[in-house]
This record gives C-alpha cells, structure tokens and sequence, in this order.
C-alpha cells in the first residue's frame, strides 16, 4: 500500500504596515541615540557667593617689651591691681607684710560676700569662653580660671590700699609694713613664662616651633614670698612683635609687601600688620609689628594665626569656564549719550570721495578705570572717530583682553567679563561688583573651548 506524504509549504513572509511603522520609530530612536552619544556635551555651572580659603595656619611667636618685677623683701604679699590694669609710675602695685600681723587687718576690711557687680561680671567672662571654647584649646580651660579669679580680685580690692593703710596705722604696725610702687607706666600682668627677656637676636628656628610646649606660671599669690621671687610683670610698650617661620610660597608673597592682613585663630580677630623678613637658621621668617589688641594677648607667647594672602570672598566659578575676549579700547570722552540714553560713537565714513560723519551705539560694552572696552563689530583698527568736545580725530588702535565667562541665562552663550579676586589650580573667586558681570545663581559654561559666543545651548 502506497503511503501518501504531505509537505507543509512554508508561508512566505509579507511585511504589512505596523511593521513598516515599528521600522521607522526604531530606526529614529537609533538615530537619536547615536547622535546624542556622539555630540560633545556642554557642562553647565551654577554661580554661587563663597569664600576661598587656601592659607595654611602658622604659628607667631609673641615679643614685647616687658619686665618681671622681684620682691625687694621677704613677707605676706598683698595685691592692688587687677591684671590688665595700665598703672603709672608711682602707684602702689603690692605691699609686704614681714610678720603676718597685717593679714588680720585685711581680712576684717575685705567683704567676702560676692556683690551683684562680682555676679555679673563673672558671667560675662563665662559667656566669652562658652563662645570662643573649642575642646582642641585646653589651655582655654585655664584662661577662664585665671579671668573668674581676676574678676574677684578686681571687685573685692577697689582702693583697698588706703584703707588698709590708715588701718594699720591705726594698729600701730606700720613698721612691719610697706607699700612698693612701679617704676615705670604700663599693664600690669600675673603670669610668667621664662621668656621674658629673650630679644630678637636670641631668636631660633627651634623657638619658633616650640609653641606646643610653652607654660605659663601664675604668680599672684596671697602667701609668704621670699626676697627675688617674681611679683609681677610690666609691659611698658602697646607695640608688639610676631614672629612667625613662613615656607618659601609665603616668602614669595609677602616680600613686595609693607604690610599684611593677620587673622588670629583663638578669637577670629582680624588686623593689619607691618611687615618684615628676616633670615633665622636657614630659614624664612615674618616679623610682625602692631600696637593694637596687646592686652588682649597680654599672657600669650604663642599665637596660632592665618595670613589673609590666599583667600578671598565673592562669587566662585571653575578656573576653565574662563577665556580671554579681544576688545577695543576707547577714552570716555569719546562717548557721548543720545535722546534714548544709549551710548555712541561719531564714526567718520568714506564713500568714494566723500566724507561724512555717522553716530553709531556702542552696543554692550564694559568700562575699566573710566576706559570703554568697545566690542570689534563695532569698532575696527584704523577707524577715524570725533571728538565731539574738541572736534579732533581720533584713530582706533589700542586693543586689550578682558577674562570673562559664557553666560547661558538667555539660552545662548553671552560674554560677561570678570574680575578675578584669587584663584587657586580649580576655583576662583570674582568680585560682585564688575559692571555687565556675573551675579549668584547665573549659570555658565564649564568648558568654553567647546562652543562660541551666541551658540545656542540645547
């Protein structure tokens, strides 16, 4: 029996129109993609005020003019000035008491009971250390021992000697008492540190950098004293000196310069500094002279400050969105203002044998110290223009650059000058006054070598 096989005929393929049309968006979205990806993007920057900062914290090693007084005697030392108190020749500083006897006295004239005044005053001396306190600053710790107890001292011993005085005299134990007066004006201070007396010739590298070892001694004592014990120091002189080592970039800076901007950390104050350089051991070193503040650093040896050289506060923008544009450089007097408060120009034209004169806006431009920086579709080298005060030509020669950036506000890149403040290898900082500049929020190109001025931004 015969066996009959069928074969399957295989249906040809016939694209109808959905396929057509799936083909077509396919092809489109393909198309897009490769010309998205193969396009050179354009990186957009938003302006924003900011402080660049890129000075390296150094520290200043403090010199003045000051002199630690010694007891004469032995004896019971009393104190009648607060420290930081300006006294002058002549006013009693302490008294010694060689027997003891006098101590009785003082205590019967002396109120122990903290006032209102003593109550006050020591709170704002609190409230000054919770602001300025950091936990990196233990010494700070010590300072606000030193000021409450100072503060005590200075409400409790308020014309303390004359009452003393005529007490003991009245007690009959004057003898075994006595006054000691300072020889010269100035402020007076409780702490020493040994250095004292070290000029600037006695100066070392390895001084300078001693600032993390430096103590301070508070001699201000109530206690028996024995004759050449320190009583107190005396600094005759508001003029003091910093004395800071400085690496070879801040040599570079500061050595056309007479005088400097110094920021002290402990305390953000900020001052101008008369400045000079010295060499100590091979090695560069700022001298710093001021006669401002000395009290307030009256028992520092070491300052821990910043030179404001490397900083700057304005608008921050990336150092490449930078570029330099070419413009021509016209003197004000050549400007002159028409009936719609525009600015122009009397160009004088030649027409074949023909001359005549044409007043032409100067279109947007920038002016520098009282110059126009004119752009050069206006204006080209060898244009005749007029003086229109003195009716003298003048001819288009002078031509400078100005740094600016592309601003895309508008959709399109837009030229707007900038005034660079300081700059470091990736930011700089303009300044927020320049005429037809940036302000915040304006958005720029990062890269301008990518575009051209008036290109329109996708």
């Amino acid at each position: 029996m015969a066996v009959s096989q069928t074969r399957k005929k295989k249906k040809k393929f016939h694209p109808n129109l959905s396929f057509f049309i799936f083909f077509l968006i396919l092809m489109y979205i393909v198309i897009l993609a490769w010309g998205y990806l193969s396009q050179d993007h354009v990186s957009i920057y938003e302006v924003n005020a900011a402080k660049l900062d890129d000075d390296t914290p150094l520290y200043g090693y403090i010199m003045r003019s000051e002199e630690v007084v010694n007891s004469e005697a032995d004896g019971y030392i009393n104190y009648y000035n607060a420290e930081g108190n300006r006294v002058g020749v002549g006013d009693v500083i302490y008294t010694l008491d060689t027997s003891g006897d006098v101590n009785s006295i003082l205590k019967e004239l002396q109120n122990n009971k903290t006032s209102t005044q003593n109550i006050s005053a020591m709170r704002e001396t609190i409230a000054s250390f919770q602001n300025s306190f950091k936990l990196s600053n233990y010494s700070a710790v010590k300072d606000l021992s030193f000021n409450i107890n100072n503060v005590i001292f200075q409400e409790n011993n308020k014309a303390l000697y004359n009452d003393l005085n005529k007490a003991v005299q009245k007690a009959g134990k004057s003898k075994k008492f006595k006054g000691y007066t300072a020889a010269h004006s100035g402020v007076i201070s409780y702490s020493v540190d040994g250095r004292e007396a070290i000029k600037e010739k006695d100066l070392t590298i390895d001084l300078l950098d001693h600032y993390g070892n430096n103590e301070r001694k508070q001699i201000q004592s109530n206690e028996k004293i024995k004759a050449g014990s320190p009583v107190y120091k005396l600094v005759t002189s508001n003029e003091w000196y910093l004395y800071v080592k400085i690496p070879d970039s801040y040599y570079d800076s500061l050595k056309s310069l007479k005088y400097v901007r110094v920021t002290i950390e402990k305390d953000n104050t900020s001052f101008n500094a008369a400045v000079e350089l010295l060499e100590k051991d091979g090695c560069h070193v700022a001298k710093l002279r001021t006669n401002r503040f000395m009290e307030r650093y009256l028992n520092d040896r070491y300052l821990k400050l910043e030179f404001s050289l490397n900083s700057a506060n304005g608008l921050k923008i990336p150092v490449s969105s930078m570029l330099e544009k070419e413009y021509y450089v016209l003197p004000s007097e050549l400007i002159t203002t028409d009936k719609d408060k525009k600015s122009t120009i009397t160009k004088q034209l030649l027409d074949q044998d023909t001359i005549s004169e044409k007043k032409v806006s100067i279109g947007t431009y920038y002016i520098v110290d009282s110059k126009y920086y004119v752009d050069s579709s206006i204006v080209k080298g060898g244009d005749i223009l007029k003086n229109p005060s003195t009716g003298q030509d003048y001819i288009v020669s002078s031509k400078e650059n100005l740094y600016g950036v592309y601003c895309t506000n508008q959709g399109y890149c837009q030229f707007k000058p900038v005034d660079v403040l300081y700059k470091n290898k990736e930011y700089a900082i303009v300044s927020t006054d320049t005429q037809g500049g940036l302000s915040a929020y304006d958005h720029i190109i990062v890269d301008p070598s990518t575009i051209h001025e008036n290109d329109f931004i996708n």
